[in-house]
């Protein structure tokens, strides 16, 4: 677009705000401003800021219908309902207005430009369709398109699967992409993914539950509820959805009830269910937060496109880690979480101490895993010698008739005052059995310890008919005797 002289049209930094385009606005040559009084400040020609503003609305925006839907003509003319239509969206120059930051003026002429690439007359129809960028045109965002992320995810569980595991380049990449920024993202409402637990936290502990089927293994578990309640050691540990098999995690869950209902028991079995207190401050990712998080930037940069593109994928990873799995497909699918898991254990920036996630098994509560290195559990605060020991009956002293019962019945060793004072010299024991030696993140509350006998289970579920259908067989059949058609 030119100037009456025949000179392009110029625009400066004062006349577009926006912060992307006034930064590229800026370090052009000085010159003469047509839309304001700046006669040496640096100058983009219109037609530029036109293909800027032309990239932008092909990336983010899309036009509404000009005219109303079968459906919604259907709608106007029912006689029994009042519905108005009105088209979606936000009038062309309005948004080229908002996106630029632009004065009026500089969006009319931007809109000319663009109607002029994008407008077709046709004399046979004068009154035509409406074109890109019409006058009466309206816009809004289109919804972003996360396919490239998508297929990349899939191709990483195809590889995990049946390609290679334990050294693929590949999944480190893309695991570094994906979860890039993790320490500085914020959800809508300004909270972080990043949830601080342990104590003077709004999480302070949370509940473990173990499932028994005989009353031996119940007493073992009240005799040693350390051992038995919390994770199982290394050469024992089975692969679950957040570790692989030999890998000790602790599984816990932010209430009783869903701690209970993930460990999935069966009928006539019996549950511990105990609470477990942090006894230092953790960091854990919480998955849920990723389905809300937002992104900040320029519709204008080119780079702020596969951010945004990212961020939407990023949103639907709390259900993909998540999907509940059959127990026949658990070695295959759990996979991808395991590597996930495991990804963001090793991270030394943001250091995580485990992960959040929503409950499987009854859809509301909230589940947390703890990686290896925060897993360990402290002592029970007794003297070197402390005997526990259960019961799981009493008795009617009138019938003598038995009925359940739990008890643990500590017993502690005398100790003299000499003894007391060397036991405060005692460093914690450390974890020779592994690489590092940790710390201690986990402390039973053992008088929590709550035994849950299972006595039915409810089932939620969705129902579908099946519909039957008759035809007629031909009368020729294939070799195998099965008729081909209906």
């Amino acid at each position: 677009m030119r100037e009456p002289d025949g000179n392009t049209k110029l625009v400066c930094a004062s006349c577009v705000t926006e912060g992307y385009l006034q930064s590229l606005i800026e370090a052009k040559p000085s010159g003469s401003c047509s839309y304001c009084e700046e006669a040496a400040a640096p100058c983009f020609e219109i037609d530029v800021l036109a293909d800027l503003v032309e990239e932008a609305f092909e990336s983010h925006f899309r036009r509404t219908p000009s005219e109303p839907s079968d459906y919604e003509y259907a709608l106007i003319r029912d006689r029994e309902i009042s519905y108005d239509w009105s088209r979606d969206g936000t009038p062309v120059l309005d948004v080229i207005v908002d996106i630029a930051s632009c004065e009026q003026e500089v969006a009319e002429d931007l809109l000319e430009i663009l109607q002029d690439r994008h407008g077709s007359y046709d004399p046979s129809n004068p009154t035509g369709d409406e074109d890109e960028f019409s006058p009466e045109s309206y816009y809004e965002r289109r919804n972003v398109n996360s396919v490239f992320w998508q297929v990349q995810w899939h191709q990483l569980e195809m590889a995990l699967k049946y390609e290679s595991r334990l050294f693929n380049q590949e999944v480190l990449n893309l695991f570094q992409n994906v979860f890039a920024g993790l320490e500085e993202a914020r959800t809508h409402h300004g909270g972080l993914t990043i949830v601080e637990a342990g104590p003077g936290t709004e999480l302070l502990g949370l509940y473990r539950a173990r499932e028994f089927q005989s009353q031996d293994e119940l007493k073992k578990a009240l005799e040693e509820p350390v051992k038995k309640l919390g994770p199982p050691a290394g050469p024992i540990a089975r692969a679950n959805r957040m570790n692989s098999s030999g890998i000790s995690v602790f599984y816990g869950a932010k209430d009783a009830k869903s701690a209970l209902a993930e460990v999935r028991p069966a009928v006539g079995s019996q549950v511990v269910v105990a609470q477990f207190m942090f006894t230092r401050p953790l960091r854990l990712l919480d998955l849920r937060s990723l389905e809300s998080i937002t992104c900040k930037g320029s519709l204008f940069d080119p780079v702020f496109v596969q951010e945004v593109e990212r961020i939407a994928f990023l949103r639907t990873l709390a259900r993909r880690l998540t999907l509940p799995v059959m127990p026949g497909d658990q070695d295959h699918e759990y996979l991808i979480t395991q590597a996930v898991a495991d990804y963001l254990a090793s991270l030394k920036k943001p250091l995580l101490d485990g992960i959040i996630f929503p409950s499987v098994q009854d859809g509301v509560g909230e589940n947390v895993v703890l990686f290896h290195k925060a897993s360990l559990i402290e002592h029970l605060p007794y003297p070197h010698g402390t005997r526990l020991s259960s019961s799981l009956l009493d008795y009617e002293p009138e019938t003598d008739e038995g009925y359940p019962s739990f008890s643990i019945h500590i017993t502690q060793p005398k100790i003299s005052k000499e003894d007391k004072r060397r036991l405060r010299l005692i460093p914690l024991e450390p974890d020779w059995e592994f690489k590092t030696e940790r710390e201690p993140a986990l402390r039973l509350l053992i008088d929590s310890i709550v035994v849950h006998t299972v006595k039915a289970v409810e089932v939620h579920t969705s129902q579908d008919r099946v519909f039957i259908s008759h035809g007629t067989a031909f009368e020729r059949a294939d070799d195998d005797g099965a008729f081909s058609e209906f």
